[in-house]
C-alpha cells in the first residue's frame, strides 16, 4: 500500500465561481497545491487564469465555493482590511506591471512593505532586501531608482519586494507578458531558481518551456473550468482534449 502524502496543503479551492454581470469567467474551478509545487497556469486568453490568481490572494471576490489557505477558510465576500492583510502576508503576488514606487530607490521600494506591515526594525528590512536583490542578481542595483532600470531589472526587482514579505507562496501573473523577448530569460531564470529552492508557486504563463520544464503540475483553462490537468509530460505530451490539442499547436 503507497502511504498518504503528508505534504502540507498550501491553498485549496474547491467549486469556485465568479462572475463580472452577465459574464461567467470561473464555473467551478477547484484545485490542491501543496508546499513545493510549482503549477504553471495555460490557457487561452479570457480562459479565467487571471481571474482565478486575484481570487486566491482576494483581490477579487468570488460568489461561491470555497477557499481555503493553510488550513484557515477565506471567504468569498467582502473582508476587513486586517483579513485581507494576514492573507497577503502568506500570499505573495507578482503582477505583468510592476507596481514599484517611481520616486524611491530600489532599496526604499524593498524595505517599506515589511517595515510597514511586518513593523521590522529597518536593519532587518535592509538585511532582507540586501539577501534577496542578491538572489535575483541585483545586488548593485539598491542606490538606482525604477526609470534607471531595464524592464527585466525592474521585474526582478518586484520579485524580490515579494519575498521581502517572505510569504508561503507566490503568484505570478504573466510576470514576463510586458517584457521585451530578450528581457524575458532573466526573469525566467529568477523565478526557475525560486523553484529549485522550493518556493510554491502558481504561475500564469505563456511561456510553454518554462511549463513544460520548471512546473510539478500544468493546469489548463478554457471557458473558465479547469479542462485538463497534471504533469507536464502528461498535459503536453498526452492532451486528451482537442481544445488542448489546439492550443498548444499555436504556441
Amino acid at each position: 500500500m503507497i502511504a498518504p502524502s503528508t505534504t502540507p496543503v498550501v491553498l485549496q479551492c474547491t467549486d469556485l465561481h465568479k462572475s463580472y454581470g452577465d459574464l461567467k469567467v470561473l464555473r467551478g474551478v477547484s484545485a490542491t497545491v501543496k508546499s513545493g509545487d510549482v503549477v504553471s497556469i495555460i490557457g487561452p486568453s479570457g480562459c479565467g487564469k487571471s481571474t482565478f490568481l486575484r481570487c486566491l490572494n482576494r483581490l477579487e471576490n468570488f460568489e461561491q465555493g470555497e477557499l481555503r489557505v493553510l488550513g484557515a477558510a477565506v471567504p468569498g465576500g467582502s473582508l476587513h482590511w486586517r483579513e485581507l492583510r494576514q492573507l497577503r502576508l502568506r500570499v505573495g503576488m507578482v503582477f505583468q506591471q510592476f507596481n514599484l514606487f517611481p520616486h524611491l530607490t530600489v532599496m526604499e521600494n524593498l524595505v517599506l512593505p515589511p517595515g510597514r506591515i511586518l513593523r521590522l526594525s529597518l536593519m532587518e528590512c535592509q538585511e532582507r532586501a540586501e539577501r534577496h536583490l542578491a538572489q535575483v542578481g541585483l545586488a548593485d542595483r539598491g542606490a538606482s531608482y525604477p526609470g534607471q532600470l531595464s524592464g527585466g531589472q525592474k521585474q526582478r526587482v518586484a520579485i524580490a519586494r515579494s519575498l521581502c514579505m517572505n510569504p508561503d507562496v507566490m503568484l505570478f501573473d504573466e510576470p514576463t507578458s510586458a517584457l521585451d523577448p530578450e528581457l524575458v530569460g532573466e526573469v525566467l531564470q529568477v523565478m526557475r531558481l525560486l523553484a529549485d529552492s522550493g518556493m510554491t508557486m502558481l504561475v500564469v504563463t505563456h511561456e510553454m518551456r518554462f511549463a513544460r520544464e520548471v512546473s510539478s503540475r500544468v493546469l489548463f483553462f478554457n471557458n473558465g473550468l479547469i479542462e485538463e490537468q497534471g504533469a507536464p509530460a502528461e498535459v503536453f505530451g498526452q492532451p486528451r482534449s482537442e481544445r488542448l490539442r489546439s492550443f498548444l499547436q499555436r504556441q
